[in-house]
């Protein structure tokens, strides 16, 4: 076997002894890939380039040609291994390029995870790619009995590649980072209609949209027609970016002006944080933050994930100092916090009032699986030993003790809020309690270092505000800590591995159908579906 470019957007397998067939008249003007290279790396490196669109680089064009490259490759595959293959090596390289940087973690601080390196930053593309393997065996099957022509093929691609984005965003507790929606992170004229479609939503009408050049082509094999697919492609983002310009212009932002907000990003390197010589310092460093002047009549002081250098348990509190004893005005403190009793750690936010009242205001309920619990564990501590369960994820938490809920939070002397910490912004909200007024989110990205992943993450908490219209008030510890109103829009931001802090008045929300998004989007779905079906039974009369 080796792969033979048909055309720019055609890449197959062929056997030496089959004849080369197919209109070749694009010529060789998109060659990036040589008849040497082996079959496998072309579909990797496909899947590789296709990071690009995603933040920091926000490159979003290179999925005409690596999308159109996917959706070729599966519709001229020859049987369902073939097409599982192209897809999970495609999906492969996706991931792989998207996320390395989760390995990054366990370096940071102890290396006591290193020897895990290789494993997950292969392993963890290579299970999360299984999805996309099983859509392409999925496509190849229904190109058998239903969509059999290439325009309805490319339609089920976008309908089934947008399934297959949902159902890792949901099953096993989901992972739905970097959606496809999240390619128009620094394109706000566009990502806006996340408001109305969800992200999920906006995300499969990208897939459309991108994938129209490619469609055009698979239909009808000439130059002529993959032109025309990019003035479709140009004609639908220009109807999707009027909506939302149209929308960003009738609605300026405006603020409660009681509600001064001071987000610190103290900057201590994960090494440093763990270090428990080093305890007094780093207080000090978010102090010295909290009480500098303000503009701005500061009411509520946010300090980042875990930000409390030292470990509490509930009956123990009073340990935490009130910012009334280092400040020269009084706040009330929001800071991340680690409490534990004998058995199990949590994740939660402090609320510290000047007049010294101390609460544990919200614990975190959506939690990183190996990182905060291990999933299963009642299950393999059965037949395995406490140490090695200790050893791969310390504590007793389970899965079971997971709820996904968007409760609202009534904070001391501010409208209630949605609080979420590091991981649980990256989930779409669809149930946000209509009482909440914004979204806090405390984070500490210094487990990745300077990587993809803080930009990522921060494009996941923009689209939180898009689509839910609340605005969202970032603390980060080493960045990137960020104010959003409720349309999405950028109001303040600080630098990754940068020290400073953002004073700001508390935006207000804004009009949002966040609780009809499951609907708008599964009736997009049921749309295509059927377009795709009827396109299909017209091009067999």
């Amino acid at each position: 076997m080796k792969c033979l470019q048909k055309t720019p957007l055609s890449f197959f397998y062929q056997s030496d002894n089959q004849k080369i067939l197919g209109n070749t008249s694009l010529g060789n003007g998109f060659s990036f890939v040589k008849k040497s290279v082996p079959t496998v790396w072309t579909w990797i490196l496909w899947g590789a380039l296709s990071a690009l669109a995603w933040s920091p680089f926000c490159a979003w064009w290179v999925l005409i040609w690596t999308w159109g490259a996917l959706v070729t490759g599966l519709y001229h595959s020859k049987t369902v291994k073939e097409a599982v293959s192209i897809s999970w090596l495609w999906s492969f390289g996706w991931h792989s390029a998207s996320v390395f940087w989760i390995g990054e973690s366990l370096w940071a601080g102890s290396s006591r995870f290193a020897w895990f390196w290789p494993l997950c930053v292969t392993g963890i593309p290579a299970i999360f790619s299984c999805y996309f393997g099983i859509m392409g065996g999925i496509l190849w099957w229904g190109k058998q009995k239903f969509w059999t022509s290439p325009s309805s093929f490319g339609m089920m691609w976008c309908v089934l590649y947008s399934v297959t984005e949902y159902l890792k965003g949901v099953l096993f507790t989901g992972f739905p980072w970097n959606l496809t929606a999240y390619i128009w992170s620094q394109n706000l004229w566009i990502a806006q209609s996340a408001s109305l479609l969800s992200s999920y939503g906006l995300g499969l009408l990208t897939l459309l949209i991108l994938s129209y050049p490619s469609r055009f082509f698979l239909t009808y094999s000439t130059k002529r027609s993959w032109w025309k697919g990019v003035v479709y492609m140009i004609i639908g983002l220009s109807a999707v970016s009027l909506w939302s310009i149209v929308r960003l212009r009738m609605t300026p932002t405006r603020f409660y002006q009681k509600n001064g907000i001071r987000l610190v990003q103290p900057n201590i390197p994960q090494y440093e944080k763990q270090n428990a010589q080093r305890i007094f310092v780093n207080w000090n460093i978010l102090c010295r933050l909290s009480d500098q002047e303000s503009k701005v009549p500061i009411t509520h002081v946010v300090w980042p994930e875990t930000a409390v250098p030292f470990v509490v348990s509930e009956k123990q509190l009073d340990q935490v100092i009130p910012l009334a004893r280092t400040r020269k005005k009084f706040a009330h403190l929001l800071s991340g916090i680690l409490v534990s009793d004998a058995k199990k750690a949590f994740n939660s936010i402090i609320q510290v009032t000047a007049e010294g009242d101390r609460k544990i205001v919200y614990k975190k309920q959506h939690l990183v699986p190996f990182g905060e619990y291990l999933p299963f564990r009642a299950v393999l501590s059965r037949v395995l030993p406490q140490w090695i369960l200790n050893a791969v994820t310390p504590g007793e938490r389970d899965i079971d003790q997971e709820k996904k809920i968007s409760a609202s939070v009534r904070i001391f002397e501010g409208p209630p809020c949605i609080m979420k910490i590091c991981y649980e912004i990256i989930f779409p909200i669809f149930n946000a309690d209509q009482k909440a007024r914004w979204i806090l989110n405390i984070t500490n990205d210094g487990w990745f270092g300077y990587s993809p992943g803080p930009f990522q993450h921060l494009a996941s908490a923009q689209f939180r505000a898009i689509e839910t219209g609340l605005p969202v008030l970032r603390s980060a510890n080493t960045g990137i800590s960020a104010v959003f109103d409720g349309m999405g829009r950028t109001l303040a931001i600080l630098p990754l591995q940068h020290q400073g802090y953002i004073d700001t008045l508390l935006p207000m929300p804004v009009f949002s159908y966040c609780s009809h998004h499951n609907y708008i989007y599964a009736g997009i779905l049921i749309i295509f579906t059927i377009c795709a079906f009827r396109r299909s039974f017209r091009d067999k009369l």
